[in-house]
Parts: structure tokens; C-alpha cells; sequence
């Protein structure tokens, strides 16, 4: 397991927490596809104080949401049980961690920053904002492997729901 996905010292709550926070900006960051005023200016993204200090204001960066619009879609589907409150979050879930991780560096590049909690210890290799498409697309197909809502018997008989459209940036 690479060390930017063990999220399983956190803590159940910072992990709810951290987990909501990417289902909210993931979802905003697809509606904002449909909105009137899309391209126009943005009100900053307030990040929870879970995370370390970023090096300038999170915004939304539309040719990266475009991108990775279908693995924003799935992902958050995935989370949205543990984000609504309706599944408890547990740290030693395999499904949670790998889904979070995958919904971490989507938005690490739909915000061109990296999202680290606090007390989180994260190599800079560059790995992150570098070619993570691959990876998050690598990571989605684990998730709906491990059967989440019945999702990976699909993905069994249907490779075309394992085929990610994910446009080069």
C-alpha cells in the first residue's frame, strides 16, 4: 500500500470528516457542469481544518473536472454512503480506504493541490499532481472489484462499466 493511501491512522473521525468533505467538493465540482455561471468567478473552498494549509485558495479547475467527470461520478457514488452518515465509517474497510484515496487524488487534481490531513505522513515524490489518471482510474476498478452495493458482479460480466473515459489533459 503506497503511504498517500494508509488513511487508516486517522481516525474514525477525521476520516468521516475528510470523506465528506471530498463527496461535497466532488459533487460541487460536477454540478458546477450545469450551471449558467460555470466558467465565471468562484467563491473560494473553505478546507476543514482536518487538512494542513494549502499554498493558495482551492478552486475548481473545469478542463480537470471535464476529465475526470466519470470517475468524479462513480466515486462519489461509492462515498456517499460513508459521507451521508448512512454506512459507519471504519478505518480498517478496505472499500472506504481504496475509495477515498481514489477520490482524494481526483480532487488533488481537479484543485491542482495536494489534500493532506493533518499529521498525515505523504512522500513529495510528485506522484500526485504528476499522472495520476492512471492511478485513479486503477483505484476505481479496485473498489467496484470489491463488490460495493453489488457494483462488482456488474463489473465482472461487463468490462464496459470498467471502461473509464478519462480525456488527457
Amino acid at each position: 500500500m503506497h503511504d498517500w493511501m494508509n488513511l487508516s491512522p486517522l481516525g474514525t473521525m477525521v476520516l468521516q470528516a475528510g470523506v465528506k468533505f471530498l463527496y461535497e467538493q466532488a459533487t460541487a465540482a460536477l454540478r458546477r457542469k450545469f450551471e449558467p455561471h460555470a466558467g465565471g468567478p468562484q467563491a473560494p473552498v473553505h478546507l476543514p481544518p482536518i487538512f494542513n494549509e494549502v499554498s493558495r485558495p482551492l478552486s475548481y479547475h473545469d478542463d480537470k473536472v471535464e476529465a475526470l467527470e466519470e470517475p468524479l461520478r462513480k466515486l462519489s457514488e461509492v462515498v456517499s454512503k460513508w459521507a451521508s452518515g448512512a454506512e459507519p465509517v471504519n478505518p480498517a474497510n478496505t472499500e472506504l480506504i481504496k475509495a477515498t484515496a481514489a477520490l482524494r487524488l481526483a480532487m488533488e487534481e481537479v484543485f491542482q493541490q495536494r489534500l493532506t490531513f493533518k499529521g498525515e505522513q505523504r512522500s513529495n515524490d510528485g506522484l500526485l499532481l504528476g499522472q495520476p489518471l492512471t492511478l485513479i482510474g486503477e483505484l476505481l476498478n479496485d473498489v467496484l472489484a470489491l463488490k460495493p452495493l453489488g457494483l462488482g458482479q456488474r463489473a465482472a460480466s461487463n468490462s464496459a462499466l470498467l471502461n473509464l473515459r478519462i480525456l488527457n489533459l
